[in-house]
C-alpha cells in the first residue's frame, strides 16, 4: 500500500477556486502539495524542487498544461502527469496521453476518481523508479571495476565512489597528477542518475578568466565587439548533467566569486543580459592542491571551499598501493596490445624495476612506460633495458647493514624486523623519516611494513 506522507504532488491551476478544493482534498488524503496559479510558476518550482506527480489543468494564460508536462517529463523522466480540462474531447485526450500524459481527466472533477488516479499514477512512478534504483545498483557493481587495484584503499575508494555518484551533491576530488581524478569524476557521472544526460570537463588552468566568464554564462547579442548573436553558456547548455570543475585551485579570485553565486543561486545572467536563468548542474571539483593551505594564503576563498567539499574523495597515489603495481602493468598491456588481440609479456626482472620505483606520475606515469616500452620491444617479453633509464636509477632496495647491535641467536630477517620497528617508534610512526634514517627509499619500507602486517604484527 502506497505511504501517502511520502508523495509529493504539484497542483497547477489558473482557477483559484478549484486549486484550493482540490489541494484541500488531496492534503486531507495526506500527500504533500504544492500549488501553482501558473503554468510557468509550475515551471519554476519543478527547476528547484523534485515532485512525484503533477496535476495540470490544460488550458491556462502563459504556459498549458502539455507545456507544464513537457517540461516536468525533461527534468524529471519517472514523473507521472495527469492532465485536468474542461474542454474534453476525445482529440485532445489522445494528443495529451501521446505526449506522456498518465490520464486526461475532465471537470467537474470527481475527487473519488482523481484520489483512484493519483495511488495508480504513484505507484507506477515509485515502480519505475525502484527499477532505476536496482539498473544503478548493477551499473555500480560493474562501473567501478575500471580502477584497476585490490589494495584496501582503492577498494574503500570503489565504495565511496558507487555510494556517492547516487546522491546529488558537490564533491571534491583530491589527489596528484596521474592519479585519475577525472576518471573517478567520469564514474561518478556514470553511475549517478544524471548519466543521461551531459558530462562537461572544465580546465580552470586553460582559459584566461575572461574566456571562462564568457564560455561558462555565454552571452547577449551585440554584449560586446563580435558578439553578433546570442550564446548560450556551458553551465546553461549541460543543465541537468554533471560539469567537472578540474584543477580547481587554478581558478582567478574573482572567478571563484562568481562561481560562488551560481552555487548559491542556482542561476547565471549572460554577458550583457539582466535576465537571471535557472540552470540545474551537479558540481564536481577535482584539484592537485591543497586547498586547505590555499585558502590560508588567501589564494582560495574559503566560502567556495565549504561548499565545494560536501564530500571529498581523496585517490591515494601509487607509491601507496605499490601492490597493484603488477594488476595495473597487465591491463595496460591488454590495453595496447597489437592487432589481432596479441599481447606482450613483462619479463620479472622488468616488473622488480617497476615495483621498486616510486611513480611521481603515478598510474598515468606507469601507463606512458608500457606503451613506450611496448613500442621499443621487439621480443616476446619486455626487458629491463625496455624501460626508460629513470628506472634504473632505482635500484632493487633491500635494508643495508643494520645500526644496531645483532642478535647472532636471531636471523637477519629477524633482526631487520626489530631495527625496522625500533627506527619506525622513534620517529612516532612517520615512515619518510625513519626511511630516511634506515637508508631505504619510503616504497620499500611500506612493503616491509605489510609484510610484517600480514604476519600479526604491529606495525603502528
Amino acid at each position: 500500500m502506497t505511504d501517502t506522507s511520502v508523495i509529493s504532488i504539484l497542483l497547477v491551476d489558473d482557477e483559484v477556486i478549484n486549486l484550493q478544493n482540490v489541494g484541500h482534498f488531496l492534503d486531507h488524503q495526506g500527500f504533500l502539495v504544492t500549488t501553482a496559479v501558473s503554468g510557468s510558476e509550475a515551471i519554476n518550482l519543478m527547476q528547484h524542487s523534485q515532485f512525484d506527480l503533477v496535476i495540470t489543468d490544460l488550458k491556462m494564460g502563459d504556459v498549458d498544461g502539455v507545456q507544464v508536462m513537457k517540461m516536468a517529463k525533461e527534468l524529471h523522466p519517472e514523473i507521472e502527469v495527469i492532465i485536468v480540462t474542461g474542454y474534453a474531447t476525445v482529440n485532445s485526450a489522445v494528443n495529451a496521453m501521446a505526449e506522456g500524459a498518465f490520464y486526461y481527466l475532465p471537470k467537474p472533477i470527481k475527487l473519488k476518481e482523481l484520489h483512484v488516479l493519483v495511488l495508480r499514477a504513484t505507484e507506477k512512478m515509485m515502480l519505475r523508479r525502484e527499477i532505476s534504483r536496482l539498473k544503478q545498483r548493477i551499473k555500480a557493481q560493474h562501473g567501478t571495476t575500471q580502477f584497476i587495484g585490490q589494495n584496501p584503499e582503492i577498494l574503500k575508494l570503489k565504495d565511496s565512489i558507487a555510494h556517492f555518484a547516487q546522491l546529488d551533491c558537490n564533491i571534491l576530488i583530491t589527489g596528484e597528477t596521474g592519479t585519475g581524478k577525472e576518471l573517478v569524476a567520469r564514474t561518478i557521472y556514470e553511475l549517478s542518475p544524471r548519466s543521461e544526460k551531459r558530462f562537461l570537463p572544465i580546465n580552470c588552468g586553460a582559459m584566461t578568466e575572461d574566456l571562462m566568464i564568457n564560455e561558462l554564462f555565454g552571452h547577449e547579442k551585440d554584449a560586446y565587439t563580435d558578439a553578433g548573436a546570442m550564446r548560450s553558456g556551458l553551465l546553461e547548455s549541460a543543465t541537468g548533467g554533471v560539469v567537472l570543475f578540474d584543477e580547481i585551485g587554478e581558478m582567478p579570485l574573482t572567478m571563484q566569486v562568481k562561481l560562488l553565486r551560481v552555487l548559491q543561486e542556482k542561476k547565471i545572467i549572460r554577458v550583457g543580459g539582466t535576465k537571471e536563468i535557472p540552470i540545474d548542474v551537479r558540481l564536481l571539483a577535482a584539484t592537485n592542491r591543497d586547498l586547505k593551505e590555499e585558502v590560508e594564503r588567501g589564494t582560495f576563498r574559503q566560502d567556495l571551499y565549504y561548499r565545494l567539499n560536501v564530500v571529498n574523495i581523496h585517490i591515494p597515489p601509487l607509491r601507496e598501493r605499490m601492490d597493484d603495481v603488477h594488476l595495473l602493468v597487465n591491463y595496460f598491456l591488454a590495453k595496447f596490445s597489437l592487432p589481432g588481440g596479441r599481447t606482450k609479456n613483462m619479463s620479472k626482472e622488468a616488473l622488480r624495476k617497476l615495483e621498486n620505483y616510486d611513480f611521481p606520475g603515478n598510474a598515468r606515469e606507469l601507463e606512458n612506460i608500457i606503451e613506450r616500452s611496448l613500442a621499443l620491444c621487439d621480443d616476446k617479453e619486455i626487458q629491463p633495458h625496455h624501460l626508460p633509464a629513470d628506472l634504473h636509477s632505482h635500484p632493487d632496495l633491500a635494508v643495508p647493514n643494520l645500526q644496531m647491535a645483532a642478535d647472532p641467536r636471531k636471523s637477519l630477517e629477524e633482526n631487520q624486523q626489530e631495527y625496522i620497528l625500533s627506527v619506525l617508534k622513534s620517529v612516532d610512526g612517520n615512515k619518510t623519516q625513519a626511511a630516511k634514517i634506515i637508508g631505504i627509499d619510503r616504497v620499500s619500507l611500506w612493503r616491509k611494513l605489510k609484510k610484517y602486517k600480514q604476519k600479526g604484527i604491529d606495525v603502528t
